[in-house]
């Protein structure tokens, strides 16, 4: 433990705002020096010894829990009946991938590629991407003989890393239905993909976790990049740091220079100056936040608030985010599910079977995904009437970037090998957003529904000079059509998997939405399912965007290096430099960009 006062005190090379997924992994690399020293302020605490966070039975248990999570709202969504949406984030150490739903997935190679194709050399799936992931991982393949024979489940070498921090292996327990969820889809014509890693994930297919095998607990940002490095003289932690600005300077005729950075710890207020640079990882809301406050962003929105605009830059803009649809249904009785933890009884025996052999459903998550194209949600002339729709939508291209990224979303549409939605078969009643009723004595599964390539674009921008104050999110879901039209495909896409054997036979009945319409007894209408869309969908928690790494003049806000244009000293690392929603879920892609930062800076002192 460090005192505010010696943090200021002590002379560092680097500070990081920010210890979370990308800000930990970041300090761990660049602490390897024994000659460099690196500061992490971190606003929330220590959470690795929480159950919620530790166990993986536990998953999303500590979401909205004011200790652990930031618990954001958007501001009211037009497109989705006026609903502010919860939007929650990681606050303390560890960040978000100590909160996430312990999700490992890769998104496909052109994903990658489109990183570079927007104007980043060299960030693409071959130079950069696989070599920072494999990096990042080690990839441990089941044991278990029942697992590791499970037909769904592969392995490639070629592309798994064996030595990385972060542990990547999967799930302890199989739901009874797993194997009928992912035949089914199989005989929906969804081929089975044993493995996701290797730069195409479409198929069916059991997805690694971030979980380390040997203890049975989360492997997240603090327990695999700091807790085996905390005793580094180097490498200092300062949690309970609230930073509240960036200081800078600006030297006639050169770049704006990071001086030193702000921040409050138990209502007193600090500052700390490294001697060579200042990095942002306090992720896509609070990073163009603090951007805001410091000075750098539109200048409309920092003169509305009083604040000198140092640097001119659309901080802020380019919001994306996954949202989802919880497809509720039952199962058979007999089945085991996460909410038979809800029984005092069954807590207590798997409680004991966790702690003495690390089985059971709290060693379990998530087993079955699946990643559809276009053309396993569509029928040809629905697909071309969509088509249309959005060639000819001209907010598309009413900036440089999103004609760039559109372009690119566009070509992405009819290719079968890239994936538009999501399937996530969750073994629970999932309990977020406006859901009816758990009725007792039931028992069901969640299927998720993600739509993973956004037309929609928002924003997050200060809404006062004060750095306590919450920032305005505002992620316009649903105001490109185009998304709520994919989503409506993959609840069309889940009502004909209810009926496809053999998951039909597990006992499967629709529940929310329902089978047939209230008004009508047939089967529901394209409009009543449109309507339960804006109604239940949520977020599934991945903002990218808001300091896009893209060329200034098309809308970035950071260069290929990660430096904020017009700074000599000042980067960004974490999601929001990511310019575009990628196919999958971003905290392995988040460690990637964070490892290949630490090298981008190291090169930079050589």
């Amino acid at each position: 433990m460090t005192s505010a006062e010696s943090f200021c005190s002590t002379s560092f090379d680097y500070v990081i705002i920010g210890g979370g997924t990308a800000g930990l992994a970041l300090a761990a690399r660049l602490s390897e020096d024994p000659n460099i020293v690196v500061g992490v302020l971190e606003a929330g605490e220590h959470i690795h010894e929480m159950p919620e966070v530790s166990v993986p039975g536990m998953m999303g248990q500590a979401l909205g829990n004011p200790k652990v999570d930031w618990a954001f709202s958007t501001v009211e969504q037009p497109a989705v009946l006026n609903r502010k949406i919860f939007s929650p984030r990681g606050k303390g150490v560890g960040g978000t991938s100590a909160l996430n739903f312990l999700v490992y997935q890769r998104a496909s190679e052109e994903d990658y590629n489109a990183v570079e194709a927007l104007g980043n050399p060299k960030w693409n799936w071959n130079d950069t991407f696989l070599k920072y992931l494999m990096q990042v991982e080690t990839y441990v393949p089941p044991t278990d003989p029942e697992i590791a024979n499970d037909p769904h489940i592969g392995y490639t070498t070629d592309y798994h890393g064996t030595n990385g921090a972060v542990k990547a292996s999967f799930s302890a327990w199989f739901n009874d239905h797993h194997a009928k969820f992912m035949d089914a889809l199989l005989n929906m014509g969804v081929p089975i993909n044993r493995d996701t890693g290797n730069g195409r994930n479409i198929g069916a297919s059991v997805g690694p976790i971030s979980v380390d095998p040997a203890t049975m607990t989360r492997s997240h940002a603090a327990t695999a990049y700091y807790t085996p490095n905390a005793d580094r003289t180097n490498l200092i932690l300062l949690t309970g740091a609230h930073v509240t600005k960036i200081l800078l300077e600006t030297p006639p005729g050169e770049p704006v220079v990071a001086t030193g950075v702000e921040f409050s710890k138990d209502s007193q207020k600090f500052t700390v100056r490294p001697k060579l640079e200042i990095i942002l990882s306090a992720g896509t809301f609070q990073t163009p936040q603090i951007l805001e406050l410091s000075g750098i962003g539109r200048t409309d929105v920092l003169t509305q608030h009083g604040i000198k605009t140092i640097l001119d830059l659309p901080v802020g803009e380019n919001l994306q985010d996954h949202l989802t649809l919880p497809f509720i249904h039952e199962i058979s009785k007999d089945s085991a599910t996460f909410d038979s933890l809800r029984d005092p009884a069954v807590l207590e025996q798997q409680l004991t079977l966790y702690k003495t052999e690390k089985k059971g459903l709290l060693a379990g998550s998530i087993t079955a995904y699946g990643y559809l194209p276009s053309e396993k949600l569509f029928d040809s002339k629905d697909f071309l009437d969509l088509q249309k729709q959005i060639l000819q939508d001209t907010t598309l291209t009413a900036t440089p970037s999103l004609n760039k990224q559109s372009a690119i979303l566009k070509k992405w549409l009819p290719d079968p090998n890239h994936a538009q939605i999501e399937l996530l078969q969750f073994p629970f009643f999932l309990s977020f957003g406006p859901l009816p009723e758990r009725q007792e004595g039931k028992v069901y599964h969640s299927i998720m529904i993600i739509g993973l390539h956004p037309l929609s674009r928002g924003s997050v921008h200060i809404k006062s000079a004060d750095p306590f104050s919450s920032p305005e999110i505002d992620p316009r879901y649903f105001s490109n059509p185009a998304d709520l039209e994919y989503m409506v495909s993959g609840v069309k896409f889940v009502r004909k998997l209810m009926r496809t054997e053999p998951y039909a036979s597990a006992g499967c009945k629709m529940y929310d939405p329902p089978e047939k319409s209230a008004e009508t007894n047939e089967d529901l209408s394209d409009d009543e399912i449109r309507d339960w869309c804006r109604t239940r969908v949520i977020s599934i928690f991945h903002p990218i965007g808001t300091a896009a790494m893209m060329p200034k003049d098309d809308g970035g806000v950071v260069d290929s290096s990660l430096k904020v244009y017009g700074t000599k000293n000042l980067r960004v690392v974490d999601a929001s430099i990511i310019p575009m929603e990628m196919s999958t879920h971003p905290q392995a892609a988040v460690y990637a960009i964070a490892e290949k930062a630490s090298d981008i800076i190291k090169a930079a002192r050589a």
